[in-house]
């Protein structure tokens, strides 16, 4: 039976700071140039539409229109959505490292009693388990 860890809470998102505004950043940058190449498309077409001096379907203008505002409005709420999900996500690889680094520091100081508390589900759950099995042993090697 595995041993019930302490619980740990997050005290800050942002660990990494640089790292993770950086790949927010660019789930933005990715998420923009969708939109605006589906806004620059619904926009060329509409002025294709214009140019051309045939008759203007309404509906079909009425269309791009819908698609132009869509897209702007999709802009605007998937921004503070991108932010948190991106921050929120990539806390649990850049916490655990963190945590593990500060943890492997300690027991290169020759503190073995230090272990690395970690959420169930990160993304290095089964290295942390390793690292505190081998602070075990060299805990119980140096008491001996």
């Amino acid at each position: 039976m595995e041993p019930i860890r302490p619980y740990y809470k997050r005290k800050r998102y942002l660990v990494l700071r640089a790292y993770q505004l950086r790949l927010v950043g660019r789930l933005f940058l990715i998420m923009l140039a969708i939109m605006v190449v589906s806004a620059g498309f619904a926009g060329l077409l509409l002025r294709q539409i214009y140019s051309t001096g045939q008759g203007v379907q309404p509906w079909l203008v009425v269309g791009l229109i819908a698609v132009a505002v869509t897209v702007i409005t999709e802009l605007l709420l998937a921004v503070p959505l991108i932010a948190f999900l991106g921050i929120r996500t990539s806390h649990r690889l850049v916490g655990a490292i963190d945590r593990m680094k500060q943890t492997l520091g300690a027991i290169g100081q020759g503190d073995f009693s230090q272990r690395i508390t970690i959420r169930r589900g990160d993304a290095l759950e089964e290295v942390a388990q390793s690292v505190n099995q081998m602070a075990e042993d060299l805990e119980q090697r140096s008491s001996s």
